[in-house]
């Protein structure tokens, strides 16, 4: 970047400058918009001309972004209303700029809603935070895989709330439109053409959730993110009455189980997966071990970024011991020690300690160092309400793992996170029906913990919840501890390199926080630069530490941590 270049939030800042409305900052009579784009041409051209540049917006809708990022320090919901205050126009003058508005949405900086009004998204904040814009992404020449990570994008979205259902199906119709040609698009089209706006929602979760989880039992409880208001339960209802227009179709059916078809999980047929996914290579005979974990989700090892931790002398040992461990030719010769020798091959750790000490992000590190892959067991998949469900899903989950394990390549990370809700303390003379399912689940997993070939690792803040029989069947245990005021300094300057060391040891020292909760302060400082224009002072830094505990800094209050 050249000398006379400025970063976008700079521009944004010279443009605010120039606005005659802001907290009714300058008491003027509302202006005209040629009046107000002449006069930060004047004030500010140079500035306006590059964002707009940057952006690839025109003049309106780089002035009202401005405006809009502007805001977002200010208001909760805003409105259009809000928008044409804040630059100083007439607010019947903007009504005629609504278009732009709409461009700003459709090119990804702005999102529009009933419930939340009209905001920056999420995505496009992060973007101007590290002073890059938007890329628009191509619409045409999609192959399937591509076109799948455009609908998982989408999804998150609209779980996030960034964008609205009418938006997102919207989007969902130009991409088939325009994609005509690879096997998502054709089976997509086949399948929904007559169908409603809810159904197709439906199926592209399902669609989502099969390739990317490996979840083919859907339930109802998968799709709540996804719907608006009483529109789930009005697809329930049509589900149960035979009336769902996937299911008359035969493009959707209730998953069996044991020659049981259950009433609330279904999946779509494997004839209909064969369509949808043959670009992909996927028939039903032939599955993908990696992406039919059930209850879980996969990591690649290659999509974990590198982040730098810091721990105890001790700690810091034990970690390396695992990652020399699990380094692939170490851990190859090792197992085949083990087995001549007669000895379990398997290796099950339990990370342990308070919230927020870096326990999941230490499974992550090594996961990525070593090269392997994190299975990550969603627990509240596991459980179910019904009688021998639990059982059945927690021995689906290792045998699906084993399978995987023996497809060949790097053997993943078995990840059980908050493990002690299903770790838990078995009940002697058990005779309740809830009570009789923990114990059959823990003496499940205590007997694959035994046959295991592999890697398990399960983290817990609340070890004195688990059974005393687990003790054994972990290898390794690695207690995680908070940092000691010489580690939490290091912390500090990592996550906020500008402090001076005397004032990293001394927030070190003043606050026992734990290395998430560092990370906590470093984000609200991140955000309140962000938003002001402005870096935080070290006292503001320290109101950030007070405000960071719930309830003071007693000891016996539970810290927020990751």
């Amino acid at each position: 970047m050249s000398m006379k270049e400025k970063t976008i939030i700079e521009c944004i800042r010279a443009i605010d400058r120039c606005f005659c409305g802001l907290d009714g900052r300058q008491n003027k009579q509302p202006k005209t918009a040629d009046w107000i784009v002449g006069d930060i041409e004047i004030k500010a051209g140079k500035e306006l001309e590059q964002l707009s540049t940057m952006t690839g917006l025109n003049e309106m809708q780089t002035i009202i972004l401005a405006a809009l990022v502007r805001m977002s320090g200010h208001y909760g919901r805003m409105d259009d209303e809000d928008i044409a205050k804040v630059i100083g126009m007439d607010y019947l003058e903007f009504l005629c700029f609504y278009d732009d508005l709409e461009g700003l949405k459709k090119a990804g900086y702005v999102k529009i809603s009933e419930s939340t009004g009209i905001c920056i998204s999420s995505s496009a904040m992060n973007c101007i935070k590290h002073n890059k814009p938007i890329k628009p992404e191509p619409i045409t020449g999609l192959d399937a895989k591509a076109l799948l990570s455009r609908l998982k994008s989408k999804l998150d979205n609209l779980r996030a709330g960034d964008i609205e259902n009418e938006e997102f199906m919207e989007y969902m119709e130009e991409l088939l439109q325009n994609n005509k040609e690879n096997s998502i698009s054709v089976a997509c089209r086949k399948y929904l053409k007559n169908a409603n706006d809810l159904e197709k929602l439906l199926l592209y979760v399902m669609i989502d959730l099969f390739w990317f989880d490996g979840d083919d039992n859907i339930s109802w409880d998968d799709l709540d993110d996804f719907f608006e208001n009483n529109e789930l339960p009005f697809v329930r209802n049509r589900y149960k009455n035979g009336a769902l227009m996937l299911l008359r179709k035969n493009i959707i059916e209730p998953v069996a189980d044991g020659g049981i078809f259950s009433r609330d999980a279904f999946h779509i047929k494997d004839e209909v997966k064969e369509e949808i996914f043959k670009d992909l290579g996927y028939t039903a005979e032939k599955k993908d071990a990696k992406n039919k974990i059930s209850a879980s989700a996969m990591l690649k090892a290659s999509d974990i970024d590198a982040k730098e931790l810091f721990f105890s002398k001790e700690q810091h040992k034990q970690i390396q011991t695992l990652e020399d461990l699990f380094e692939e030719k170490r851990l190859n010769n090792v197992m085949e020690s083990l087995k001549k020798k007669g000895m379990r091959t398997g290796f099950t750790c339990i990370f342990y300690g308070a919230p927020g000490t870096g326990k999941t992000e230490s499974v992550y590190q090594i996961a990525r160092k070593s090269g392997r892959d994190i299975f990550r067991i969603d627990v509240s998949k596991i459980k179910s309400c019904w009688v021998g469900e639990s059982e059945k899903n927690i021995h689906r989950v290792f045998e699906q793992y084993r399978e995987c394990v023996k497809s060949g390549g790097k053997t993943p990370i078995l990840l059980f996170n908050e493990a002690d809700a299903i770790f838990g303390i078995r009940q002697s003379g058990a005779e309740r029906a809830v009570d009789k399912m923990e114990n059959s689940i823990q003496n499940i997993i205590l007997q694959e913990m035994e046959e295991l070939e592999g890697i398990l690792i399960a983290t817990t803040n609340l070890t004195d919840n688990f059974d005393k029989a687990f003790d054994r069947r972990f290898l390794y245990k690695l207690r995680f501890t908070k940092p000691d005021a010489k580690v939490k300094s290091k912390i500090w300057k990592s996550m906020i390199p500008e402090l001076k060391p005397s004032q990293a040891k001394k927030l070190a020292a003043e606050f026992d926080f734990s290395g998430g909760q560092i990370e906590n302060i470093a984000r609200k400082k991140t955000v309140a630069a962000l938003i002001s224009g402005k870096e935080p002072t070290y006292a503001q830094l320290r109101e950030m530490c007070q405000a960071e505990s719930i309830s003071g800094n007693s000891e016996s209050k539970r810290k927020i941590g990751y």
